[in-house]
């Protein structure tokens, strides 16, 4: 079950993340944190291992791509939230520096329960296990920025049953309900 503390520490690092443009802003105070170690792995990027909290142990992994033409790149960066030395946030970057993929642990059970997919540094879609059963039953899409579609799978049966149409402040405008059960929208609500 998420708490407060654990849905605001979500809500933390995926803002974090995510800045202007879907381009990382790092939020950590590099006077604090101490790099472990860095390490070129078999595929030939190079692993940076961070220790935010000064327990010894690495918080925080990203992963450069070496490029002979100009700096390395950040390609991906994991981070322990809550220091259990399980990864709980996973972030691909495009080679532009956007962001691609996000995925989520938020109730630290060490499954992901929560996909985020960016196109063009913006996210586009959210792919959400609000049961915590391993199956995703939410799906946000997004345009220009904001939810303007809501789908779920409230049953659980694997096929959405219930659409929400949102208007530019996020305000439902309209409804729609599968009533039996093929995935196609039967009722709709204006």
């Amino acid at each position: 079950m998420r708490t407060p503390s654990t849905l605001l520490a979500v809500a933390v690092i995926h803002l974090g993340c995510g800045g202007k443009n879907g381009q990382l802003e790092s939020t950590i105070d590099t006077e604090q944190a101490t790099r472990l170690t860095e390490k070129v792995s078999a595929d030939g990027q190079v692993e940076q291992q961070i220790d935010i909290n000064g327990d010894g142990q690495p918080d925080v992994f990203n992963f450069f791509k070496p490029r002979s033409d100009g700096p390395r790149t950040l390609t991906r960066k994991d981070v322990d939230l809550n220091w259990d030395g399980h990864v709980d946030v996973r972030t691909w970057f495009n080679p532009d520096g956007t962001i691609e993929k996000e995925e989520m642990d938020g109730d630290f059970d060490h499954v992901v329960d929560w996909v985020d997919h960016y196109q063009g540094g913006k996210r586009v879609l959210s792919e959400v296990d609000t049961d915590y059963n391993g199956a995703y039953d939410l799906f946000k899409i997004y345009e220009g920025g904001k939810v303007r579609r809501r789908e779920r799978d409230s049953n659980g049966d694997g096929r959405i049953d219930y659409w929400e149409y949102l208007d530019e402040q996020g305000v439902v405008q309209k409804v729609g309900r599968d009533v039996d059960g093929d995935g196609v929208m039967d009722v709709r609500e204006d």
